[in-house]
């Protein structure tokens, strides 16, 4: 298919991006770290940050071949525009996913925070009770 474009005649053909078993291993790997990071710094749920981790490895693999896509000398100002802008639009899904993932977590974070205060403030008066000691009033 031929499209016209700026007086100019272009050949417009699938655009290879990424294939699942080409870059299994990379995403894999980005999953991987990403994961060993929501790990270390706690409240990691797979159920919740699974779907955002997916999310962020994918656009992360489409980002990186849009880039080599773009300094390839076989890139023509019309593939060139169509590319460097889906790879405005990749950065931007990865940064709201990781935007997402943070908000998620922080929610998360000052619930369990929220109730392990409630818990400790439960077991002192527990303890006190026991205790049998008056309160000063």
């Amino acid at each position: 298919m031929k499209l016209r474009h700026k007086s100019k005649w272009h050949e417009a053909g699938p655009i290879r991006i990424a294939t699942t078993s080409e870059d299994q291993p990379e995403l894999d790997r980005i999953k991987k770290g990403i994961i060993k990071l929501l790990k270390k710094f706690g409240g990691y749920e797979p159920a919740l940050d699974d779907i955002l981790v997916e999310q962020i490895a994918s656009s992360t693999i489409y980002y990186k071949r849009a880039e080599r896509f773009l300094d390839a000398t076989s890139a023509t100002e019309f593939t060139y525009a169509r590319i460097a802008d889906s790879k405005m639009k990749l950065q931007k899904m990865i940064d709201t996913a990781m935007q997402e993932l943070a908000l998620s977590r922080r929610d998360r974070l000052t619930q369990q925070g929220q109730t392990d205060f409630a818990r400790q403030l439960q077991e002192a008066i527990a303890k006190a009770k026991k205790a049998k000691k008056r309160w000063p009033i």
